[in-house]
């Protein structure tokens, strides 16, 4: 299979335009799998950095799933209709909150685990009161939202460990700059539901000290939200 090459200048977006196009006629089928993108960027003449923006990008939309550790395959379920311009725009949009994501699960999974071993009273407190106001914030949001980055903050806080402070708290600031440039003002009662389940079971895992548990409930919790960015797109 070869693609033709592109002006780097546009390298991203002529990235989703062909693979659409190969996916909507059926040359690329549904749970196929990709070349790796070292051998995508070789194809289409461009970076690896323009393929994974790409890739993140058609990731978000549903057209393609990514497996970390086996590849990229073409989605098990294709959505019906072709993307507008302005759906393949907000995805690229999405992509640098997929950045963000990527790297706050490296760092919020193992402040997960540090705070079950040093939390305070006090803290497992606050946490539980976040808990509180981000299931009264209902289909609110920006409630949702404020309530959710402050239940992260605190988390971060309870690890005990400063530098994970001062690297979290900007990010999660970024995280929220992000959502804001998304317009994103509502939330699938799907996510909603996972996300509480999963920080409960996460609070659950450091009143019992579970630092493992605690790692691994914030991994699930922090993944849901690729999926979430398919509804609010």
């Amino acid at each position: 299979m070869q693609f033709e090459a592109i002006p780097r200048r546009t390298a991203p977006d002529k990235v989703v335009e062909q693979l659409l196009s190969r996916i909507k006629s059926g040359e690329l089928a549904p749970g196929m799998q990709l070349p790796p993108q070292r051998e995508l960027a070789r194809q289409f003449g461009v970076g690896r950095s323009s393929v994974r923006e790409a890739l993140n990008a058609l990731s978000v939309m549903g057209f393609v799933e990514v497996f970390q550790g086996k590849g990229t395959f073409i989605a098990g379920e294709i959505p019906g209709s072709d993307p507008t311009a302005a759906a393949v725009r907000a995805a690229f949009q999405a992509e640098s909150l997929l950045d963000l994501l990527e790297l706050r699960e490296t760092l919020e999974c193992r402040a997960a685990e540090l705070a079950a071993e040093r939390i305070e009273a006090s803290q497992l407190a606050s946490l539980r009161r976040c808990l509180q106001a981000i299931e009264r914030a209902g289909q609110d949001y920006s409630a949702f939202l404020a309530a959710d980055l402050d239940y992260h903050r605190r988390l971060c806080e309870a690890s005990g460990n400063r530098a994970f402070v001062e690297i979290l708290t900007p990010l999660l600031s970024r995280v929220a700059e992000q959502h804001g440039r998304l317009k994103t003002g509502r939330i699938s009662e799907d996510y909603r539901e996972h996300s509480i389940r999963t920080l409960k079971q996460l609070t659950a895992c450091l009143e019992r000290e579970d630092g493992r548990g605690a790692r691994e409930w914030m991994r699930d919790h922090l993944n849901a939200i690729r999926g979430e960015l398919k509804e609010l797109l």
